[in-house]
C-alpha cells in the first residue's frame, strides 16, 4: 500500500513539474505571437488550468518531501511529547479537512459534469476537467496524510 501511495505521489509530482514547463512554453509562444500582431487567445485560460495542476498535484509531493508549509516559528518552540502531540493534532486535523474538502470537490465536479458547465471562453472547456484535477490532487493529499499517520503509528514505542 505504501509503495502504491509513493508511486501515486511521485507521478503526480512529475505531472506538476511538467505543467510548470508547459506554462513556460505557453507564455513564450504567446509572447512571440504578440510580436507578430497575433495571439493564441487561450494562453491565459490554459496557463490557469496548468497552474491548478501545479498546485493541486504538487501538494501531496510537497508533503512527502517535507516541503509542506507550516508555522515553523511555533512548531520549533515545541519539544518532546508536546511537539509529538501537536504533530498528531495537525496531521489528523489536516486529514479530516482534506477528506471533507475532497468529498465536496468530488460532488461539485460531478455536478459540473452532469450539467455540462463550460468555460466562457473561445475553447469552451468543460469545467469538470480542471475541477477533476483539483479533486484528484486533494485525494492524493488525503492518501499521503493517511500514509503519514500509518507510518507514524507503526513507529510508536
Amino acid at each position: 500500500m505504501k509503495q502504491l501511495a509513493n508511486r501515486l505521489v511521485q507521478g503526480a509530482g512529475y505531472i506538476a513539474g511538467a505543467a510548470v514547463v508547459l506554462i513556460l512554453v505557453l507564455v513564450c509562444i504567446e509572447v512571440i505571437a504578440r510580436q507578430f500582431g497575433t495571439s493564441t487567445q487561450v494562453a491565459d485560460e490554459f496557463a490557469g488550468y496548468l497552474n491548478a495542476i501545479v498546485i493541486f498535484l504538487g501538494v501531496g509531493y510537497a508533503l512527502k518531501e517535507g516541503a509542506f508549509i507550516r508555522v515553523e516559528i511555533v512548531y520549533d518552540k515545541l519539544k518532546g511529547a508536546t511537539r509529538n502531540l501537536a504533530q498528531w493534532i495537525i496531521v489528523v486535523t489536516s486529514l479530516i479537512f482534506a477528506a471533507v474538502l475532497t468529498y465536496f470537490l468530488a460532488m461539485h465536479t460531478l455536478y459540473a459534469f452532469e450539467q455540462d458547465i463550460r468555460a466562457v471562453s473561445v475553447v469552451e472547456t468543460p469545467e469538470w476537467l480542471p475541477m477533476l484535477v483539483v479533486t484528484i490532487g486533494c485525494l492524493i493529499l488525503v492518501v499521503q496524510l493517511v500514509m503519514f499517520l500509518v507510518t507514524r503509528f507503526k513507529n510508536l514505542p
